[in-house]
């Protein structure tokens, strides 16, 4: 079998492959937001550390606050973002992080973000804390 007839035969596969496998078209170097969620509302912004094949590497920080409470709660997390999904317009992300205030709590987060216009889009999100704490949510996220 000849060489280009392999490379023929294969060059959909890896167009695919390739195409699945991209960053998203949102992918973005810093980013910033607000957010409303069950259990209070908060802003965070990120900046992108690695480009991967599947999505973005990154560090994110926020500041929050409980409805129920006036003490503000800081948060850092590690992120994985801009995870493509195919044959539409969002993307995922995942992070692991800890909250700082009365006490530290660990969490995960994982959600959905889509274009809006611009360099605005929406963001939903779901959050687990080490204290069995879940909470959900929705903002906007500018992205540069």
């Amino acid at each position: 079998m000849k060489l280009s007839s392999v490379v023929r035969r294969l060059a959909p596969v890896l167009a695919a492959l390739t195409s699945v496998a991209s960053p998203a078209a949102s992918a973005a170097a810093i980013w910033a937001g607000a957010d409303v969620r069950t259990t209070g509302y908060g802003v965070r912004a990120g900046v992108a550390l690695l480009p991967i094949p599947i999505g973005t590497f990154g560090v994110e920080g926020g500041a929050e606050r409980g409805y129920n409470s006036g003490a503000a709660t800081f948060s850092a997390a590690l992120t994985l973002r801009d995870l493509n999904l195919p044959l539409t317009a969002v993307d995922a992300f995942a992070s692991a992080g800890a909250e700082f205030g009365d006490a530290t709590r660990f969490y995960a987060e994982g959600g959905l973000r889509g274009p809006l216009f611009g360099p605005a889009g929406w963001r939903a999100h779901v959050r687990a804390r080490q204290d069995g704490v879940f909470s959900g949510g929705v903002g906007i996220e500018l992205r540069f």
